[in-house]
């Protein structure tokens, strides 16, 4: 017989929060980028640098993430 398996919530460490403020602002930087990055042509050269800012933010928000959670 199959059973549901309840997912785990995640709980926040005490100390956690300025780690996950900062998370939420490079979310926010990212979210900015995208809409900027949506806007210009396709191949133009400032449209591939804010590509490549947005990836680096994103990876930065990855490692505080697993850092987080890590915890």
């Amino acid at each position: 017989m199959m059973t549901k398996s309840v997912p785990s919530t995640a709980v926040m460490p005490l100390f956690g929060w300025p780690e996950q403020r900062e998370v939420d602002a490079l979310q926010a930087r990212r979210d900015e980028l995208a809409k900027r990055i949506a806007k210009l042509p396709r191949f133009s050269h400032k449209r591939i640098e804010l590509e490549v800012r947005l990836r680096a933010l994103t990876q930065q928000q990855l490692v505080l993430s697993n850092r987080i959670s890590d915890v």
